[in-house]
């Protein structure tokens, strides 16, 4: 099977939550794919070539199933890549690795190692109980963020700025979600694009931009002082430290 064949194959419609298999070969993950799309989940297939050279850099998607044909140094560096940018759960998929190969792709950054062939109802049961449990921990531990007379309540998906409560759109509240993981570092605008609309084309450089606006009328804060700063040519950065100063 050639990469271009599997190259954003996606599994399901409206998605619950998505699944990145990161693989050449997509048959050993067809019916695994089809039990996560019954319960709608949406799997998408990605060429590892793309991941290995970099093509790809973040993978919206709630958890990476990653297939290694072969035991190479290369692997590691595939790893670290990928944790780079998507911090979710990531599980290597292989066969004939040795107990010394498997504590390297462990520690190069992946939380789990299956041996194929595996039970697809077991590995199922157990990525789903992973993910449940990975956005219990989100949801409990990002409530809201203070800053001054903002309070951003994503649990109730909105913004009280003084007097004026303004909902989030779910659009903006994706990029509150990046933006905030990330804290004060920037995010790209690729990755941002990507996080939030996944494969969708329409997506735009100019269309990401009139959310940011519309986010940043809503977390007006001060004159010349912006909780969503932009770094010129590369994307955006969430003012984490004038927070961590409002708390203070």
């Amino acid at each position: 099977m050639s990469y271009n064949s599997i190259n954003n194959y996606t599994w399901g419609g409206i998605a619950l939550y998505k699944i990145a298999i990161i693989t050449t070969i997509k048959d050993p993950f067809l019916k695994l794919a089809q039990l996560f799309s019954e319960e709608n989940y949406q799997v998408r297939f990605i060429n590892i070539d793309d991941v290995s050279q970099q093509k790809s850099k973040h993978i919206g998607c709630d958890f990476i199933c990653l297939h290694l044909e072969y035991n190479d140094l290369i692997n590691q560096h595939i790893i670290a890549n990928i944790k780079r940018y998507s911090k979710v759960p990531l599980y290597i998929f292989g066969r004939n690795h040795t107990s010394e190969d498997r504590a390297k792709l462990l520690n190069a950054g992946s939380e789990g190692y299956i041996e194929i062939p595996f039970s697809n109802i077991e590995l199922f049961a157990r990525i789903r109980a992973v993910i449940k449990y990975i956005t219990h921990l989100t949801k409990r531990n990002v409530k809201k963020i203070v800053a001054g007379p903002i309070v951003i309540d994503l649990s109730n998906h909105q913004i009280k700025n003084g007097d004026d409560v303004h909902k989030l759109t779910n659009v903006e509240y994706k990029i509150l979600n990046i933006l905030l993981d990330s804290k004060d570092e920037t995010v790209t605008k690729d990755r941002i694009i990507n996080f939030v609309w996944s494969d969708d084309k329409s997506a735009t450089d100019n269309a990401l931009g009139i959310h940011i606006t519309r986010l940043r009328k809503k977390l007006a804060y001060e004159q010349h002082i912006q909780l969503i700063e932009t770094v010129w040519g590369v994307g955006y950065r969430f003012n984490n430290k004038l927070c961590e100063q409002s708390s203070e």
